[in-house]
């Protein structure tokens, strides 16, 4: 391949980022602008913290509710299950799982559940860390 070869490949070439064309005299290999680069470079990082924050943010918020009904619930008798799906307490969020004297709690952070049915009624059970201590 000849240098008017090369030029004309480098001339094609255009920024992956904003789809206009790359200096024909930069590195054949390059496929970004330099700004674009950045630029690049910060919208994945912002893509791959959201989904880091999301999960934080419902953690956060199973924390504030789980506190709640764990000062409501003194002593231990179970929240209906539909009442803490009413209050938002989501189940779908990321947990910790510890076997607790043949129960599963599921921890958020400090505050976690388990669920039991007594007579006939699905209940929570709300812990905090320090009750295993």
């Amino acid at each position: 391949m000849d240098h008017d070869e090369i030029q004309h490949i480098n001339e094609n070439r255009i920024c992956k980022f904003c789809e206009k064309p790359l200096d024909p005299d930069e590195h054949g290999n390059r496929k970004y602008h330099t700004e674009c680069s950045y630029k690049n470079k910060l919208q994945r990082q912002k893509e791959k913290y959201k989904v880091g924050n999301s999960a934080k943010l419902l953690i956060q918020k199973n924390e504030d509710i789980a506190s709640r009904f764990y000062e409501l619930d003194k002593q231990k008798e179970g929240i209906p299950y539909k009442e803490a799906e009413k209050a938002g307490l989501d189940f779908d969020c990321p947990v910790t799982r510890w076997k607790h004297k043949g129960k599963t709690i599921y921890f958020f952070d400090q505050y976690g559940y388990s669920i039991d049915t007594i007579n006939g009624i699905t209940k929570i059970f709300i812990y905090h860390e320090s009750d295993f201590n």
